[in-house]
């Protein structure tokens, strides 16, 4: 186990192999588990680095307000490459972890070499009637967070039963949900305009889901319209989480990408 204090915070990091550095970030109620099989593959061809946001997994609590929570995670995500020595990185985000990704790339951009995010959906907008809109819905699936685990693993098995490698990924991050700190998050998420600059970023992006989910892929091509330099690419047989139903064809699928930007030969010549 490997904590590192940053920004106030703590932040649980594991890094292996060596080479391009690439950075993978889990969404806002998970932890840097959800990409096991990621980490194990690339590590054997660069360097890979994953780590729990503040307020998940093994890190600090999430001890910021909720307007300024985005801009904390991007915070101390700066701060955890400044202490390992990383100039520049490829980012791997998911889902709602791509959130931070953009907002790290606006804010840092000098640090991004490239960009992939999985089932990332669009998010944008005016921020402020977002926030005023929640509906009784939407708080009650906030709420059910708070009900034993056990209730969801019928649903959830049936659900990736075609998928056990996700579902055992998948029910261990459910277990150990940090309620609170997740519904304090989603709230954040519900606040924060990322696309508003997505235009001006220079910075390649390749956006990646599953065929099986027809909302989430059409958020996928919401996102991938708002980047000059984006594509996007679909997985058969996958649903959400993508990279997780396929986790070999994903990682392949990375893998030329990023030999096609040449992001090994920049690593390679520090540019």
């Amino acid at each position: 186990m490997t904590h590192i204090e940053v920004n106030e915070t703590t932040l649980y990091y594991e890094m292996s192999g060596s080479g391009l550095p690439i950075v993978f970030i889990h969404d806002h109620s998970t932890s840097h588990q959800i990409f096991e099989p990621q980490a194990d593959y690339f590590s054997k061809r660069a360097k890979v680095i994953v780590f729990d946001l503040r307020g998940n997994g093994r890190s600090g609590k999430m001890n910021v307000e909720i307007s300024r929570i985005i801009d904390t995670q991007c915070e101390d995500l700066k701060g955890l490459l400044d202490e390992l020595d990383v100039v520049r990185a490829v980012i791997v985000a998911c889902s709602s972890g791509a959130m931070i990704a953009r907002k790290f790339a606006y804010l840092y951009p000098e640090r991004v070499i490239n960009m992939v995010f999985v089932d990332s959906y669009f998010h944008g907008g005016d921020a402020a009637l977002a926030g005023r809109a929640m509906g009784i819905f939407e708080i009650c699936a906030l709420a059910a967070h708070y009900l034993p685990a056990e209730m969801f693993m019928r649903s959830l098995r049936i659900t990736y039963n075609k998928w056990l490698s996700a579902y055992h990924i998948l029910r261990r991050e459910l277990l150990q949900e940090r309620t609170t700190e997740l519904i304090k998050q989603r709230l954040a998420l519900r606040q924060a305009d990322s696309f508003g600059f997505a235009a001006g970023l220079q910075i390649p992006v390749l956006c990646v889901t599953g065929n099986l989910n027809e909302r989430v892929l059409e958020q996928a091509k919401k996102t991938v319209a708002q980047y000059p330099l984006a594509r996007l690419a679909i997985l058969d047989d996958a649903m959400y989480p993508s990279h997780l139903c396929q986790p070999q064809h994903f990682n392949r699928l990375v893998l030329d990408y990023l030999q096609d930007q040449q992001c090994f030969r920049q690593a390679a010549s520090g540019k």
